[in-house]
């Protein structure tokens, strides 16, 4: 089975960064094809994470580590401002609590991922889908 997640977080962590990590993994293991859109930088270094598209100059590029690829991590290109829910530190974003995102700033984020997963969804086609904080905001 194809499979899509949207989580726009990383792998790592806790929370919601380890239970889609975990749920990649079990379902890789189980021999679906997963589709995972998500903002972790080092994705590749992950035992599961056989593929790695970024999104840049509004091109996909995908690089595969190794075969056969059973997840693809796409990381949408949304810039340093990673809108969150908790203000952790994060590696390579300025993490901005929603309610102190300006209008363009939850504009930008929103409309970068909207295009990412039509773009994933429309080369994968998948059969299910998941949508991890599906509504944007605390």
């Amino acid at each position: 089975m194809r499979i899509l997640i949207f989580h726009g977080y990383l792998l790592r962590g806790t929370g919601s960064n380890i239970y889609n990590a975990s749920l990649v993994q079990t379902l890789t293991g189980m021999g679906h094809e997963v589709h995972l859109l998500c903002q972790d930088h080092d994705a590749a270094a992950l035992p599961f994470v056989d593929a790695v598209g970024r999104f840049e100059h509004g091109r996909l590029e995908v690089e595969a580590h190794r075969e056969p690829v059973r997840c693809t991590a796409y990381l949408p290109d949304i810039g340093r401002v990673l809108p969150v829910y908790v203000a952790d530190p994060y590696d390579h974003f300025d993490a901005t609590l929603f309610h102190e995102l300006t209008d363009e700033q939850l504009s930008h984020y929103l409309d970068a991922n909207v295009a990412a997963v039509r773009e994933v969804a429309d080369r994968a086609r998948p059969d299910v889908a998941l949508a991890n904080h599906l509504v944007a905001g605390p």
